[in-house]
């Protein structure tokens, strides 16, 4: 259901994207694949992509907080993100913060752990509270995460535009990456729902289905 969902609504929206990209955004994506042999598109579209997004923007999407999970995810999204430009950039740079700040609190709570472990845990020290502070916040809060992961995940994907930047292009920046909105909430629903690896088979069959499509259109348009 969630496929088909996904399927129906990036279509429509795709039309509001093509519309909305005509004010400076040139779409090179497709370029970009056909400079690669079949096999290798099939496992960038089918394998590397859908693993490496479903690992850096719903891993971590947990209702525990896991400080440890969370700074590798931050540590690889900066990494992979952080030679890019424009708004991929600054999505590194939320990676970079995330990786700091969760890998600090990780840290600290690894140390306390081992200095305190023949304490009572009652007696826990008061540098603990920032970590536990952080904890009680992800609980209470679980539609936070979800959204700025889901925003990354849109933002992200203005890497596939050869972008003119104006006023109106940032301006329709959102309706551009629509499709992949729409889309990271529909492997969002499935990691949340019913586990990662479920987000991320929906994510390899729809990329896969949507490559398929544009190959065979691409060959009835070269015959």
């Amino acid at each position: 259901m969630l496929f088909f969902i996904g399927l129906g609504g990036s279509i429509v929206l795709l039309m509001v994207s093509f519309a909305a990209g005509s004010v400076g955004f040139e779409n090179t994506l497709a370029d970009e694949l056909l400079e690669r042999s079949v096999m290798e598109q099939f496992l960038l579209v089918a394998l590397f992509a859908p693993v490496l997004e479903e690992f850096l923007f719903r891993l971590a999407l947990v209702g525990r907080l896991r400080l440890g999970m969370l700074a590798a995810v931050g540590a690889v999204g900066f990494v992979n993100f952080v030679f890019g430009d424009g708004a991929v950039l600054a999505v590194a740079a939320l990676f970079g913060a995330v990786a700091i700040a969760s890998g600090v609190l990780w840290i600290q709570s690894l140390i306390v752990g081992v200095a305190h472990a023949d304490r009572d845990r009652d007696a826990a020290p008061a540098n603990r509270a920032w970590r536990d502070g952080a904890a009680r916040w992800w609980a209470s809060h679980p539609r936070w995460p979800m959204w700025i992961a889901l925003a990354a995940f849109g933002l992200v994907h203005l890497s596939n535009y050869d972008v003119n930047w104006s006023a109106s292009a940032v301006v329709v920046v959102p309706l551009v990456v629509s499709p992949q909105l729409w889309l990271g909430l529909m492997f969002t629903i499935a990691r949340v729902r019913y586990g990662w690896w479920a987000g991320l088979v929906l994510h390899a069959i729809h990329n896969l289905a949507v490559w398929g499509v544009s190959s065979l259109l691409s060959e009835f348009e070269l015959s």
